[in-house]
């Protein structure tokens, strides 16, 4: 059976995802060898990005400028008075930005990436394209990150039915019909599985499983991400979607996938498939209990294949992971302890056995743990052996303001090569702390931001405004911590990334909802694909006046942060970052 797993669009296009690097590499280990994987995120960025795709552009606007002068012009929306202003501008740009939208990619893959100036402008050139050819589609806006389509929902099934056939609005049906498709099909496969992590992937996503099932319908398609993950019970009333895939896997897909091959290959009795849901005589199926990985017994991601040419950046940053799960898990906010249900950690010795062959194998020293936290005991035995073993690796990781993160430990952490250490702070106000059930305390955010600046680890703080009975003055606090903190703001790599509360389905708040302050939750009907709720509030800002605020502190917040790299990409800015360590003496240890 030939395998081909693949990953859509739109996701960041400095690295690859850890997904497909973890089946692939479990299937090979468990015999099953024709497995092909491919990272569509960044072939398409990579041919959307060249001159003659440019001159293909160029040429459409030309055709469409001149129907939308023909016809008569709806007040909003394709066809409308914007739309033809908007391809009249992105015409004229098209011509000074063509010859420089190849120079703008390249740069980003070679030396120049590390003159911040030249990589503001290459990015800021590649965004003004995609806004060009955007205005084919409009009202819809492609990024590089990112892809929005107005006029449809993602949370929607049926607006996402829709929105996959919208030739008018969606760029992806074109691009993988007539750029993608041949390729996919030319190797022959049987099964194919997409990996849709993100909401930015959805409609991509779900765009290439419908060509896909409707040119070769013989081919088993199979979903999995996490995504879907949090729409297992969704996913019983949403029938239609089982019109482009055969079925989904949830929660973990390791064993899941491997089994499902076996069973396509032998007797196709899917109730032996963990984890997978599944339409059979009109009903559709879910598998349980949910299987968890023994992620001890597992081996490490395989990422050949990979065109670690296309990414744009001049070095290879390696996803991978230490651990599964969250070991803290009591976050009042946090939906993501679903995606893996229980905390388990790899042996420290054989994660540096991974990350050494890994590093020599694909010739980086660069990785990023994807761990949802690292914990401290096992991270203190992996640092020590890091050392002891002069690996000379480069990373970042993340972790929590723990009362018990000593200045000893990050102190090894540094030596062992960690560069950058991301915290979920959410809130300075010890109230909300409390509130959320952080388990932390300010004079331990305190000491352990001070001592990450004293030893030249550089740090990034998520932060949430808006969390229910939240006030203005205690999201204020939260604020000046980073604003009026210059130590911690200018010291070099630091990033912040304010966010605006969501009520997301599944986090822990939802378990009850009034003894955190929430009076009612609302969804609409029409979404059926919610990951969140509307909601009101018995105290505190109203989501009305948080979403103000969190505006006001996003522009604060931005006043003392590196936008780019730092606060752009992780992996961006770990190279930043090690380029500087590399030129600069290091801090003595303490």
């Amino acid at each position: 059976m030939n395998i081909l797993l693949l990953f859509p669009p739109s996701w960041h296009p400095s690295q690859p995802y850890l997904s497909l690097p973890s089946l692939t590499g479990f299937l090979q280990h468990n015999g099953v060898q024709n497995v092909t994987q491919r990272d569509l995120n960044i072939e398409v960025l990579d041919a959307l990005l060249t001159k003659s795709y440019g001159a293909e552009i160029i040429t459409r606007l030309h055709d469409k400028i001149r129907e939308l002068e023909q016809g008569s012009r709806p007040e909003a929306g394709p066809g409308s008075d914007d739309h033809y202003a908007r391809a009249v501008e992105g015409l004229d740009r098209a011509g000074y930005l063509i010859d420089r939208i190849e120079p703008a990619k390249e740069s980003l893959r070679n030396e120049d990436f590390y003159d911040l100036e030249r990589y503001r402008e290459s990015l800021f050139l590649i965004d003004k394209w995609l806004e060009v050819i955007s205005t084919l589609y409009f009202p819809t806006r492609v990024t590089v990150v990112d892809n929005q389509l107005p006029s449809y929902s993602i949370y929607s099934s049926k607006q996402l039915l829709k929105a996959i056939r919208d030739e008018q609005q969606n760029p992806y049906i074109e691009l993988f019909r007539d750029r993608f498709l041949p390729s996919i099909f030319q190797d022959a496969p049987d099964f194919v599985g997409v990996s849709i992590t993100a909401t930015s992937q959805i409609i991509p996503g779900l765009t290439l499983c419908r060509l896909i099932k409707e040119t070769r319908p013989d081919i088993h398609l199979t979903i999995g991400g996490s995504i879907f993950t949090r729409l297992v019970d969704n996913l019983r009333r949403c029938p239609g979607l089982f019109d482009l895939t055969d079925d989904f896997i949830v929660f973990e897909g390791e064993t899941a996938l491997l089994e499902l091959v076996r069973q396509l290959e032998g007797k196709r009795d899917y109730s032996k498939v963990p984890n997978l849901i599944y339409r059979q005589d009109g009903k559709i199926i879910v598998n349980q209990p949910f299987y968890s990985e023994n992620i001890a017994q597992l081996p490490p991601p395989n990422y050949d294949g990979f065109p670690f040419r296309l990414y744009l950046a001049p070095e290879t940053v390696l996803p991978v992971q230490f651990s599964r799960g969250c070991y803290y898990k009591d976050c009042a906010f946090c939906a993501l302890t679903l995606d893996h249900q229980n905390f388990r950690q790899k042996d420290p010795g054989r994660t540096v056995d991974e990350l050494a062959a890994l590093s020599a194998k694909y010739e980086t020293p660069f990785f990023f743990f994807t761990d949802e936290c690292l914990a401290l005991s096992p991270t203190k035995r992996l640092c020590h052996q890091l050392i002891e073993r002069n690996l000379n690796l480069q990373w970042t990781a993340e972790m929590r303001f723990e009362k018990n993160l000593s200045k000893e430990l990050l102190t090894s952490m540094r030596d062992a090569g960690c560069l950058k250490i991301v915290f979920g702070l959410e809130t300075f106000n010890q109230r909300m702390m409390d509130f959320m059930k952080k388990g932390i305390q300010q004079e331990h955010v305190r000491r352990i931001s001070d001592d990450c600046v004293e030893l030249g680890i550089a740090v990034h703080c998520y932060v949430i405004v808006g969390f229910p009975t939240e006030t203005e003055q205690e999201a204020m606090e939260t604020l000046n911590f980073v604003v009026q903190n210059t130590r911690l703001n200018s010291s070099y790599g630091f990033s912040c990334q304010p966010c605006l509360f969501d009520l997301e389905k599944e986090a822990p708040i939802m378990s009850d909802p009034g003894g955190y302050g929430i009076r009612r939750i609302m969804r609409p009907a029409s979404e059926d694909l919610s990951l969140g709720f509307f909601y009101e509030v018995q105290q505190g800002m109203t989501p009305e006046q948080a979403e103000r605020l969190y505006q006001y502190v996003y522009e604060k917040i931005s006043e003392v942060v590196c936008e780019l790299p730092f606060n752009y990409s992780m992996a961006d800015g770990l190279l930043y970052i090690a380029r500087a360590k590399a030129r600069a003496p290091q801090p003595a240890s303490s």
